[in-house]
């Protein structure tokens, strides 16, 4: 027993050995390494960019000889869905128009305008697949817009081999059988009472006749056809209540009213004369003719209307709950429309009075079309297509309440001004800018802004300084309405914390061409977003142009002194390009040494400063946004830290090169780099949401390490609020 006892000790005295060594050996373990901004594994030749340079190249091929300039704009974005202007400028004599952007990685495709003299334009979708962009447009199409046409073909049968039976005659009631009847020409039918259809009977008039009634007594489809040759007279009232079908090709007088039955189809292929109102319940009721139409229309519920010929309408339009009006050709309406559910025009709508579009309703305006009214009242929405603009003119008042939208590419073209706006009116709408060719259907409407005030050939509609002709174009970086940003580590040449918020600064670029394409102004609008540093840092743009041909600078804070700036407001010392000071000492402009960068810390609301650079002479392209921004540290002037592999200034202090940290190898034109080719500066094309202060950026951003240790292959939106993309606790919330 004592031996067992014993044995037993002996082997709960050898478990506890093995489990205690087991959690000494555990707690000997070094905890896994944490991933840093510093011990990131890069390709040389990666420099960090979060955007690519396109060179893009746009040829026209005119519709006509000896056409006026083309304007082409490039949007990042489709334009009907809010997209922004990246570029834009005028074709040159040979219709070519050749252009460099810079473009975020991210965007895998551009959309393109191509606009003529005329206000016609045409809209491309363009995928980038590489460095070089080149198009030709073919414009042939511009001035030729096709017409939508969603129609049944129907033939005029005549009175020929076909007739099993000729009638003539006058008669109380007329019932027809299973056959072919016909009306033959230069003979005349009567029809007191009601003519019936049995067994899909048919008959085809193409003589005169006289019919008060039209009916299917036993549902039996029963067509009527008026040939081209035909006149026929309803003295009362047309009611197609039973299965009926009617075309006419001739001629129909119908002395009261139309009214049509869900399912049953009147076709007018020839001249209509109607002096009641229509009273629409049928998705059949097409007309190619000419249809005069002394009363109204009223589509009722469910029921659609097709014009694709000329319709005359002495009286209203109703348009009602849940019924449509396509149309494709020539439409007057001498009183108003008022539009309960869907208008939708391809072609030309003229109103002598008012249109109203009442809450939840559309009028659809599509292809290039026209719609012309006295009064335009906006509760619903007026929507374009995406790709030709369409246009409404008002010629006394237009109102768009509350709760009204005006979408997609839309032209309003008020002669005195929309009186009162209180809807939605996107960004891609214009006023009066749009040509509207005529052609059989539409008599076009002229741009309302053809002329060209300031002589530059570029015409006033297209033209963003239609008083100055040395400027013709407002290009942008990143685009039209969005701000990139700048981050900067400051402890070069020594390796910082990698925060990226030392200085954190958000900027946009107007770069104003004139109508050569040939860069006049650069407007930079910047504001600082952080100072994470106690360092009193400035901040510089250098622009490779002689500084001779540099006009002007204005607009900068020099609230130190200690710059050698001249006259003009660039600095002197430079031999070979421009260096404009936006900020001289960011802690003295804001009175404090560090904001913005610790939560429930110093907070400093900063003001948008903008600065423009005016040149002496059109310039070429000069470099690509955004151009060479850079920092000089602590008021230290030869101090600088730009973006990787951007060269300094000529006031550069080069004994810094190759110190500490840092790797720059002029004679190979590498700069700014670590030795393991870590930057001490990064932009993004949007601004940019920064880590608090002392987190790495790598603790922030959950995607950039891999972004950047697969040279930017992957995740090349890693600065944008995705799921999963950031730690939110470590990002400054502003």
């Amino acid at each position: 027993m004592k031996n067992m006892i014993k044995n037993i000790s002996f082997i709960v005295i050898i478990i506890s050995m093995l489990f205690v060594g087991a959690c000494k050996r555990n707690n000997n373990t070094e905890p896994p390494e944490v991933k840093t901004f510093a011990n990131l594994v890069v390709e040389p030749s990666f420099t960090f960019k979060n955007s690519q340079k396109i060179q893009a190249n746009f040829d026209v091929i005119p519709a006509l000889k000896d056409e006026n300039t083309h304007i082409i704009t490039v949007y990042q974005g489709e334009p009907a869905e809010g997209g922004r202007i990246l570029t834009q400028g005028a074709t040159n004599s040979s219709y070519l128009y050749s252009v460099n952007f810079t473009i975020p990685d991210r965007i895998d495709r551009i959309f393109v305008k191509n606009c003529n003299a005329d206000g016609l334009f045409e809209i491309v979708e363009i995928p980038i697949t590489g460095n070089v962009i080149n198009h030709t447009f073919n414009t042939k199409d511009l001035l030729n817009p096709l017409k939508i046409v969603e129609k049944a073909v129907v033939v005029d049968p005549g009175c020929g081999s076909n007739c099993e039976q000729t009638i003539s005659g006058t008669y109380t009631d007329l019932v027809l059988d299973d056959k072919d009847y016909c009306v033959a020409s230069g003979t005349n039918l009567t029809v007191t009472g009601q003519l019936q259809f049995k067994k899909h009977a048919t008959i085809v008039i193409c003589g005169t006749a006289n019919i008060s009634q039209i009916m299917s007594p036993d549902n039996k489809k029963g067509k009527m056809y008026i040939s081209e040759s035909g006149v026929v007279t309803t003295p009362g009232d047309l009611t197609i209540n039973s299965r009926m079908d009617i075309y006419n090709f001739g001629i129909y007088n119908i002395s009261g009213n139309v009214n049509t039955k869900y399912g049953y189809n009147l076709h007018n292929y020839g001249t209509m004369n109607i002096a009641g109102n229509i009273n629409n319940n049928t998705k059949g009721f097409i007309n190619e003719g000419t249809l005069n139409l002394s009363g109204s229309y009223n589509g009722n519920d469910n029921s659609r209307a097709y014009n694709y010929g000329t319709f005359n309408i002495s009286g209203h339009v109703n348009i009602n709950n849940k019924a449509y009006l396509y149309n494709y050709c020539y439409m007057d309406v001498t009183g108003n429309v008022i539009v309960n559910y869907r208008l939708y025009n391809h072609s030309y709508i003229n109103i002598d009075n008012t249109l109203t579009i009442n809450s939840g309703s559309y009028l659809n305006i599509c292809n290039a079309s026209l719609t012309e009214t006295k009064n335009l009242l906006v509760n619903g929405r007026i929507k374009g297509e995406n790709r030709k603009r369409s246009k409404v003119t008002i010629s006394d008042n237009t109102t768009i309440n509350s709760g009204a939208r005006i979408t997609a590419q839309v032209d309003i073209c008020d002669a005195d001004g929309i009186e009162v706006n209180n809807g939605f009116i996107q960004s891609t709408v214009v006023f009066c800018e749009t040509t509207i060719p005529e052609d059989e259907c539409n008599p076009g409407s002229p741009a309302g802004g053809d002329d060209d005030t300031d002589g530059d050939g570029i015409p006033d509609v297209n033209d963003d300084y239609p008083d100055d002709s040395e400027r013709a174009f407002i290009n942008y970086y990143p685009n039209e309405f969005d701000f990139a940003s700048l981050a900067f580590e400051d402890l070069w040449p020594g390796m910082g914390d990698y925060d990226f918020n030392d200085l954190v600064l958000d900027f946009n670029y107007k770069i104003v061409t004139n109508a050569d394409n040939l860069i006049v102004d650069i407007i930079a609008q910047t504001h600082v977003k952080a100072a994470g540093a106690s360092l009193n840092n400035g901040f510089g743009l250098s622009i490779p142009v002689n500084p001779s041909r540099c006009e002007s600078v204005t607009g900068y804070l020099n609230v130190m002194g200690a710059l050698d700036l001249n006259a003009k407001g660039y600095e002197n010392g430079h031999t070979d390009n421009t260096v404009v000071i936006f900020y001289d000492a960011i802690n003295t402009i804001y009175n404090s040494s560090m904001f913005n960068t610790i939560p429930d810390g110093n907070v400093v609301t900063t003001d948008t400063i903008t600065v423009t650079i005016y040149f002496n002479d059109p310039q070429i392209p000069i470099g690509l946004e955004p151009y060479n921004p850079f920092i000089y540290i602590n008021q230290e002037r030869g101090k600088e830290i730009h973006l990787i592999d951007n060269a300094p200034t000529d006031l550069v202090n080069t004994s810094y090169f190759g110190n500490l940290h840092d790797a720059s190898d002029p004679a190979s034109d590498k700069y700014y780099l670590t030795d393991n080719y870590l930057p001490w500066a990064v932009e993004t094309p949007s601004a940019f949401d920064y880590p608090i202060e002392k987190i790495d950026i790598l603790s922030a951003f959950m995607k950039f390490s891999d972004w950047a240790e697969n040279s930017g292959s992957i995740y090349t939106d890693w600065y944008l609020d995705e799921p999963g993309y950031r730690n939110d606790d470590n990002i400054y919330d502003e």
